[in-house]
């Protein structure tokens, strides 16, 4: 019997325009998770939704990055978890090189915030720094949580075990380090304070002729679940009830405005606008072609 040839994937990158600003969504592969990390609802509630989804009984999400061009620089959202968390992740450098984009083309990078699977990225299998001359821009409210002399992470019970991996992997960068409060952090880019999944959870407002994306982190972990349970927070979030508050709010303002979102954890290639559901959200998935695309 003849062996079918098998083809290889697309590269996991996938280009978007707004306005007169590139977005390339950088897939970082998948992360395992646990069914039991839900909070503020039932697992059997969770486990029914993603059976009526047809979802393997193993959990997964995806994980994006995303790579602004704006005003001839470079800004990537994120650097993914590298070669540290799992086999199934870290992928962000190979497909980043397969869409054109290598590591010194990066001049700055936006942090959402800076859990593991965000910030990992940042350092090779061989411990060095990928990124040597990029300017790094976090939030004051997340630098203080985990980066300060006596940070709060390092106290909290279901945090401080991140704490000393979020250390480590920031500590070399420590002098590239930018901090801000508020406003444009890059050409057309503006932050916008999402607190409560951690304190300086943040997003990224696009902005380009009439065009606006938010690239909105970690809002949503599980998309099967959140949309439709936005009370559905996540042992990750160092304040689920905060975090639920963000959710309801961004979900909101997304549905009624149209606003089209980016997130680190929808289905690649992670943009979407969201639409009201009874008394939730669910997504309303861009069409391919529908959009203005990168040439």
């Amino acid at each position: 019997m003849t062996r079918k040839k098998l083809f290889p994937s697309t590269p996991g990158f996938y280009r978007f325009v707004a306005g007169d600003i590139e977005i390339i969504c950088i897939n970082d592969g998948i992360l395992s998770s646990d069914i039991n990390a839900v909070v503020g609802v039932s697992v059997e509630k969770v486990r029914a939704l993603f059976d009526e989804s047809f979802f393997p009984a193993d959990v997964r999400c995806s994980t994006n990055n995303y790579i602004i061009r704006s005003q001839g620089r470079t800004a990537l959202v994120d650097t993914g978890a590298g070669p540290f968390i799992y086999d199934t992740s870290g992928k962000m450098l190979a497909n980043a090189e397969a869409a054109g984009i290598s590591p010194e083309d990066i001049d700055t990078i936006l942090f959402t915030h800076i859990h593991p699977d965000h910030i990992s990225g940042l350092m090779d299998e061989n411990w060095k720094k990928v990124f040597p001359h990029a300017v790094i821009k976090i939030h004051a409210a997340e630098f203080e949580f985990w980066l300060s002399e006596d940070p709060l992470s390092k106290k909290i019970a279901h945090v401080k075990h991140e704490a000393d991996h979020v250390i480590r992997f920031m500590t070399p960068y420590f002098d590239q380090i930018e901090i801000f409060d508020e406003g444009e952090v890059f050409p057309r880019v503006s932050a916008m304070a999402l607190p409560g999944h951690t304190p300086g959870h943040t997003g990224y407002l696009v902005s380009s002729q009439g065009k606006e994306i938010l690239i909105w982190g970690d809002i949503i972990h599980w998309p099967v679940i959140q949309f439709a349970l936005p009370e559905a927070s996540m042992i990750y979030d160092v304040d689920p009830v905060k975090a639920r508050a963000t959710r309801w709010n961004i979900l909101n303002k997304a549905a009624s405005s149209g606003l089209l979102v980016a997130g680190m954890h929808l289905f690649f290639p992670g943009f979407t606008r969201v639409r009201r559901s009874g008394a939730a959200f669910a997504m309303a998935p861009v069409p391919w072609g529908h959009e203005p695309l990168a040439k």
